[in-house]
C-alpha cells in the first residue's frame, strides 16, 4: 500500500505535492487547501462544516483509514462540501494505494466542480496505476495548465507513453511466493549477510483486534518475520523476529552487514496526536544473542530517517529522508561511519533525487545501488531502479529494471541472493486493496544448446569419437559421440568455443562456434563430415 510505502512501516511519511519552485506540502501548505480549511474553522458553527473540518483533521495527522471511513459516511446536498469529501476521501484511499477507489472519487470531486488543481494530478496518478494511460495523459495535462513545467507532471506523462509504446519484456521471471506471509501486507525481505538460508521480511497483519489497529493503515503494527529454508528449497512458517502488536511502535526494512553481526531497521512511533517520528536503530549481535536497538542520531527528531542499507563493507549507509538540502519529497542520502560516529549526510544527487520521492534502497553484494521512485520514468507506481556509480563522468547512472520486475503498481523492497541474479521483491501487483507480497524473481540462464552429428564421407554415424570443446570464458569440456555419431553440450552465452573431434582412422574434425549477442536460450545444430585417413583407406 502507498501509505506503507512512505515509512519502513508505511504510515510516517507524507508526499509532496509537485511544485518546480519549492514544492509545497499537500493538504497541510496548500493555498488552495489552506483556505478552504480556515474557511471550515472560521464557520465550525454550521453543521456541514464541522462534519468535513471533523473529517480534514484526521486526515491531516495523518490516520487515512480512518479519514476513509470518515468521509466515506458525509452526505452533503451542497455541492462544495460533496466536492471537499470526495477529494479527501480520494486522497486517503491514495495514501493506503487503493488507486482504483482514489481516481473514481478524485473523477467525482472534480464533477462537482473541485476547485484544486492538484486533484488532477494524483487523479493522473492513479489512472496511470490503472493502467488507464490516456486518461492519465489529460489528467497530467489539465494540471499543467495551472503549473507550467511542472517536472512530476511531465514524467507521469512520458511514463505513460513509455507504457503504451509496447515495452519489451525483460527476460525475468516474477512468481508470488506464497511461503513468506502473513494475512495482511508483507514487504521489504532481506538477507543477513551471506546466508541465504534464513530471510527476514516485514508484515502487517489484517484482522487483529480493534484496540491493535493502526487508524493509519487499519492494519496492525508492523513487525519483522524471519523463516527459514527447509530441505525442499521452500520456507518454513514465518515467527516474529522483533516487534510486538504495539500500536505506536512499528518495526522494519530490516539491512544487514555482510557478516551479519549488524542489522539496521526503521523505527516509527506514534502518539494520540499521530505519527511522531521515523528513526533508523542499529542491534547488534554478540556470542549469538542480540542486544538492544540503538538510534542512530542523523538529524532532528522532526525530520525522517528511514529505510536503511548498509554497502557491503559495512562503512557507508544509505537510507532515506526529507532533511534539507535534498530536491523535494523524499530524497536518498549516504553518511559514512569512521570508527563508532557517523558523518554528515550526503545526498545522492539529482540522477537519482527528484522532485518526487526516492525510497527503499538497497546495495548488492557487487555495491550496485537499487531503489525505487515514483518521479523517475516508469510503469506504474513506485518502479525499482538500478544505479551504479560512474567515475569517469562523476555522475550515477541509473536503469528502470523494465518489466516484470516492475509492473502498474509498487514495487519495491528488491533483494538478491548474492551476485545470482535471483532474489526477492516487493510489490502491490495483483491487490484491489493496495496489499503489498513478497515475490520471488529469477533470470534465467542463456544457453546455447550445441547439437552436433558426426558422419564418414558416406554419411554414416561415427560412434565414439571423442568430442572437445574450449571455450574463451574457461570452458573445457568432452565426451564421446553416441552409436548414432551425435553428441550434446550446454554452452553459455557471450563467449567463443572451438569444438574438436577426434576419431580412430579419420582426420579431425572442427567446429567455431559464437554465442555472442544471444537474447534468448536457443539451439544450434552442426553436423561434421570426417575424412578418412590414408592408412585407413588402404
Amino acid at each position: 500500500m502507498k501509505t506503507v510505502l512512505f515509512c519502513c512501516l508505511k504510515k510516517y511519511f507524507r508526499l509532496d505535492v509537485p511544485n518546480n519552485s519549492t514544492w509545497k506540502k499537500l493538504i497541510s501548505i496548500s493555498p488552495f487547501l489552506m483556505g478552504g480549511f480556515l474557511l471550515l474553522l472560521l464557520l465550525g458553527g454550521c453543521s456541514a462544516e464541522a462534519r468535513l473540518a471533523s473529517g480534514v483533521k484526521i486526515y491531516n495527522i495523518g490516520e487515512y483509514s480512518r479519514a476513509a471511513e470518515r468521509f466515506k459516511k458525509m452526505d452533503f446536498d451542497n455541492r462544495y462540501y460533496r466536492a471537499q469529501a470526495s477529494f479527501y476521501l480520494a486522497m486517503s484511499y491514495y495514501r493506503v494505494g487503493q488507486a482504483q477507489r482514489a481516481a473514481a472519487y478524485f473523477q467525482r470531486a472534480i464533477r462537482y466542480g473541485l476547485s484544486n488543481p492538484e486533484a488532477y494530478f494524483y487523479l493522473g496518478q492513479s489512472l496511470r496505476m490503472r493502467q488507464d494511460y490516456e486518461e492519465a495523459i489529460e489528467a497530467y495535462e489539465e494540471f499543467l495548465k495551472h503549473d507550467v513545467g511542472n517536472r512530476a507532471a511531465l514524467n507521469g506523462i512520458a511514463s505513460c507513453n513509455m507504457a503504451m509504446n509496447n515495452p519489451k519484456q525483460t527476460r525475468y521471471v516474477v512468481e508470488l511466493n506464497r511461503s513468506l506471509r502473513i494475512r495482511g501486507s508483507n514487504y521489504c525481505p532481506a538477507f543477513a549477510g551471506n546466508d541465504f538460508s534464513v530471510i527476514f521480511f516485514s508484515s502487517m497483519k489484517r484482522g487483529v483486534k480493534k484496540r491493535s489497529t493502526n487508524k493509519i493503515t487499519g492494519l496492525g503494527s508492523s513487525i519483522i518475520y524471519s523463516a527459514i529454508q527447509d530441505g525442499r528449497g521452500g520456507w518454513e512458517e514465518p515467527v516474529p523476529f522483533l516487534g510486538d502488536e504495539n500500536p505506536l511502535i512499528d518495526d522494519g526494512t530490516p539491512s544487514f552487514t555482510a557478516d551479519g553481526k549488524e542489522m539496521f531497521f526503521t523505527r516509527c512511533t506514534y502518539s494520540d496526536e499521530g505519527p511522531s517520528g521515523a528513526s533508523i536503530m542499529v542491534m547488534k549481535k554478540s556470542g549469538g544473542r542480540w542486544g538492544a536497538p540503538e538510534k542512530i542520531p542523523l538529524g532532528a527528531d522532526s525530520l525522517v530517517f528511514a529505510h536503511p542499507a548498509i554497502s557491503p563493507d559495512g562503512q557507508t549507509l544509505y537510507f532515506v529522508s526529507d532533511r534539507p538540502g535534498g530536491f523535494g519529497g523524499k530524497d536518498l542520502w549516504k553518511v559514512t561511519r569512521q570508527g563508532d560516529v557517523w558523518g554528515e549526510p550526503e545526498n545522492l544527487g539529482p540522477e537519482i533525487n527528484t522532485p518526487a520521492d526516492e525510497m527503499f534502497p538497497y546495495v548488492r553484494s557487487n555495491g550496485k545501488l537499487y531503489f525505487s521512485s515514483d518521479g523517475l520514468p516508469g510503469y506504474g507506481g513506485l518502479d525499482i531502479f538500478e544505479a551504479e556509480w560512474d567515475d569517469n563522468a562523476g555522475k550515477w547512472l541509473v536503469t528502470n529494471l523494465g518489466l516484470p520486475i516492475n509492473s502498474a503498481a509498487h514495487d519495491f523492497g528488491i533483494v538478491f541472493r548474492g551476485n545470482s541474479n535471483m532474489g526477492f521483491l516487493s510489490s502491490s501487483r495483483g491487490s484491489y486493496n493496495g496489499l503489498d507480497q513478497i515475490f520471488e524473481f529469477e533470470l534465467p540462464a542463456i544457453e546455447a544448446i550445441l547439437k552436433g552429428k558426426v558422419l564418414d564421407e558416406d554419411e554414416k554415424p561415427v560412434k565414439n569419437a571423442s568430442v572437445f570443446v574450449v571455450g574463451n570464458n574457461g570452458v573445457n569440456r568432452s565426451t564421446v559421440t553416441s552409436d548414432k555419431g551425435s553428441f550434446t553440450f550446454s554452452l553459455k552465452a557471450e563467449a567463443d568455443y572451438i569444438v574438436m573431434i577426434v576419431a580412430e582412422g579419420f582426420y579431425n574434425g572442427k567446429i567455431a562456434l559464437s554465442t555472442y549477442g544471444m537474447d534468448e536460450t536457443d539451439e544450434f545444430e552442426r553436423t561434421v563430415i570426417l575424412k578418412k585417413t590414408e592408412s585407413h583407406d588402404r
